[in-house]
C-alpha cells in the first residue's frame, strides 16, 4: 500500500513543491488528494485508528503516530514516514522522523 501512495504522492508533492515549474502537474496532486483522504478515513482508520481533529491526510495522522513511542506500532508508522520522505523532493514531508 506504501509504495502505491509513494507512487502517487511523488508527483503531488513535486506539483506542491514548485507549482510553477509542475503546474501540469496539479491533476495528479488532487486525485492523490482525494485519496489521501478518503484512504484515511476508511482503510489507514480501520487498521490504526480513526484521525484526530485535524488530521484530513495519512501524513497528518502520521505526524502524531510517529511521535506515540507508547503505540505498539510506532516501529511501523515511523518506516512510513521515512519511506514518504524519501520520495519528497525536500526530504522533509513528514517532520516527525526527521
Amino acid at each position: 500500500m506504501t509504495e502505491i501512495l509513494c507512487l502517487l504522492l511523488y508527483p503531488a508533492l513535486l506539483c506542491v513543491s514548485n507549482p510553477r515549474k509542475y503546474f501540469y502537474l496539479i491533476p495528479i496532486a488532487a486525485v492523490a488528494w482525494l485519496l489521501d483522504v478518503i484512504l484515511c478515513h476508511t482503510f489507514w482508520a480501520a487498521a490504526f485508528g480513526w484521525p484526530q481533529a485535524g488530521e484530513i491526510t495519512i501524513s497528518n495522522t502520521l505526524e502524531r503516530l510517529c511521535k506515540d513511542h507508547a503505540n505498539p506500532n510506532w516501529m511501523l508508522f515511523v518506516q512510513i514516514g521515512l519511506a514518504i520522505n524519501r520520495i519528497d523532493p525536500n526530504h522533509a514531508h513528514i517532520k516527525a522522523v526527521l
